[in-house]
């Protein structure tokens, strides 16, 4: 009895002792899997200046906007509609979201990896047993148990085929060890990321284009209006030639100019209007219409330039934020920088969890039976031994590429400032160009008028008239293309400091 007593205390105290010794070598593993290689992430800290050296006018700043629909300042509806047309229907957009929907997926691809996988298969399989290799196998075993003879009884005539029936299920997990596999869904998230920042930095890039497209139609719209008003003055002057020639006050040579300037105003209106045509066609392609899909909605567009609306251009250090190319650049330095410990840990084992259990036999009479079960289970450890230099040659590689990102990070953001601080000088310009053209238009129209009226009178000749009437002609297109390039360096600043999403 006592014997009996100590012999179940001494194997449960086995049995004990093989749990402790199962749940230590798991709470190991899970510490080992805590563990990841290869340096871990610290975002670029780049230099950014405290302000803008170039101020932006007066005029500029006097109203802060909304930079995610920057476009709405210009107060002007039929450009409102545009815009959203072209984010819902625009074909590099929607390509970039097909780009974020295969990053996403290969996210997923790379975070099923810290997962066990299980597969089942079956299969059936009509065989046949050379007796020569058999018997050449059978040769060494000697009497006890079941002998030669006995087993190569149950097997048949050698030489006959059978069928052999199997089904069953495998499973294979890999333990993390080292931390590759994490190291991999970061560099998989951090590209998904990268990509979702490339739609929204062509997504900035759309509504800049659609704006800037669109002001030009309005540019040309006035241009056209311009020209057919110039059209118009030169029918006269030749009328008033024509009549001084008559009177004896004009001479034929002043008739020929007078329709030869004539003929100059009336080969401009077509070309503007071929314009007008291509840059309707342009908006439509950028909504991802047919050349003459917005036909009907762009035919009444006014002859003005719209007025652009007040921005503040903020802080330097915004753009780290707003930007989405730089947003873009800094996710591929994550990705290349956990790229880096993907590769270092393919120098360290790998651990991995391994079994299969199933059904095998010849007849499917006695296929589920407990005598056909077949199991295996057991861990499996691999060790890079001699890979001719293969993985530290990978880990220098990602290390150059993670260089090369940093490289490209640094760039973006130069680019970045450059393109504000060009922004905000071309507006300064621009601004002072403006007002000088704007006297200059009506002191050009006063200098037009009074040559004309001194022309009737008798007291000027029909060339002051033309050269006057040519001057304010120049000076109104000079001036139309200056309000443009004020409306257009607006909309360069917006996309420069990030606006639009």
């Amino acid at each position: 009895m006592a014997m009996h007593f100590s012999e179940s205390c001494a194997a449960r105290g086995n049995e004990t002792t093989l749990i402790f010794r199962r749940l230590s070598l798991l709470g190991l593993a899970v510490l080992l899997t805590a563990c990841a290689v290869g340096p871990d992430y610290q975002p670029p800290q780049p230099a950014m200046p405290e302000r803008w050296t170039e101020a932006a006018p007066a005029t500029t700043v006097a109203a802060a906007n909304e930079l995610a629909q920057w476009w709405r300042g210009f107060n002007d509806d039929r450009l409102n509609r545009l815009v959203e047309r072209a984010l819902q229907g625009n074909l590099d957009l929607k390509a970039a979201g097909a780009r974020i929907q295969a990053a996403r997926a290969q996210r997923d691809v790379t975070d099923a990896e810290r997962w066990p996988s299980v597969n089942a298969s079956s299969a059936f399989q009509r065989q046949r047993i050379s007796p020569n290799a058999l018997l050449g196998a059978l040769g060494s075993i000697q009497g006890g148990g079941q002998g030669k003879n006995g087993l190569l009884s149950t097997l048949g005539p050698l030489g006959t085929p059978f069928n052999l029936f199997q089904a069953g299920f495998d499973s294979s997990w890999e333990l993390d060890l080292f931390g590759g596999i994490r190291r991999q869904q970061e560099a998989a998230e951090a590209n998904a990321e990268a990509i979702a920042d490339s739609q929204l930095d062509v997504q900035v890039s759309l509504a800049a284009e659609v704006v800037r497209t669109y002001l030009e139609l309005t540019a040309l719209h006035s241009r056209l209006a311009i020209a057919e008003d110039n059209l118009k003055n030169q029918r006269e002057i030749l009328r008033l030639a024509e009549a001084g020639f008559q009177e004896g006050m004009a001479t034929a040579l002043d008739v020929q100019r007078a329709k030869a300037e004539l003929e100059t105003a009336e080969g401009s209106v077509a070309p503007i209007s071929a314009q007008i045509k291509n840059t309707r066609h342009a908006l439509a392609l950028l909504a991802g219409l047919p050349p003459a899909g917005l036909e009907g909605e762009l035919a009444e567009v006014q002859a003005a330039i719209p007025v652009p609306p007040a921005v503040q251009p903020g802080m330097p250090s915004d753009l780290l934020r707003r930007r989405p190319d730089i947003r873009q650049a800094e996710r591929t330095v994550a990705s290349a920088s956990a790229s880096i410990g993907a590769a270092v840990a393919e120098l360290f084992p790998k651990l991995s969890l391994t079994g299969a259990a199933g059904f095998q036999s010849q007849d499917l009479s006695n296929f589920t039976s407990l005598s056909s079960g077949f199991y295996g289970f057991g861990p499996r450890v691999s060790l890079p031994i001699f890979q001719a230099g293969r993985l530290l040659a990978n880990i220098d590689a990602q290390e150059a590429r993670h260089q090369e990102a940093l490289m490209a990070y640094e760039k973006s953001v130069l680019a970045a400032l450059r393109e504000v601080e060009d922004g905000l000088s071309t507006l300064q310009g621009e601004h002072s160009r403006r007002l000088a053209l704007e006297s200059a238009v009506q002191s050009a129209k006063k200098a037009a008028e009074t040559a004309e009226a001194y022309y009737s009178e008798g007291e000027a000749d029909l060339s002051s008239v033309l050269d006057s009437r040519r001057s304010w002609h120049n000076a109104r297109e000079q001036l139309l293309q200056s309000r443009l390039a004020w409306a257009t360096g607006h909309v360069a600043l917006y996309k420069a400091l990030g606006g639009g999403w």
